[in-house]
């Protein structure tokens, strides 16, 4: 899979390209000239035999970034559950690290996939949300709204 990494800075209008990469290696760059945000462009399928070299390239530019990752998926040819998988990895790492991670490109059965694959891992992580108030609180609602 070949995929393009460029940078874009709120100070710089059109993005600098930083590399491009079969091996999505990134050389570390200094911090004082660190971009505010990464973009990814992966090419071809994200799929079970690339996900894992994937996944592991996608968390290791977030730490390069100061403020996130914008994952480009318009090259994406196919996208299979361990593609959604190394995403949703993404996004647990982009958020352990107080880090944004933004999808451009992203259909609409491989967003619903990611959004179905990102609940059940917050609630395997964390147990179902219930939505339930407590008597008094619905009753206050209940005033308030209905007088």
């Amino acid at each position: 899979m070949d995929m393009t990494i460029d940078a874009i800075d709120a100070r710089v209008v059109p993005p600098v390209a930083l590399a491009y990469t079969k091996a999505l290696t990134l050389p570390h760059l200094a911090s004082a000239v660190r971009p505010r945000f990464l973009v990814l462009q992966p090419n071809g399928s994200l799929n079970q035999a690339n996900s894992s070299d994937f996944q592991h390239g996608l968390e290791s530019i977030l730490e390069q970034a100061t403020d996130g990752v914008i994952v480009d998926l318009l090259w994406v040819g196919s996208l299979d559950a361990y593609g959604i998988a190394a995403l949703v990895a993404g996004i647990q790492r982009a958020t352990a690290l107080g880090k944004q991670m933004l999808f451009q490109a992203l259909d609409a059965k491989s967003r619903l996939a990611l959004e179905i694959e990102w609940a059940q891992q917050q609630e395997s992580s964390v147990g179902a949300w219930k939505h339930t108030f407590s008597s008094n609180l619905e009753a206050f609602l209940d005033n308030f709204t209905h007088g």
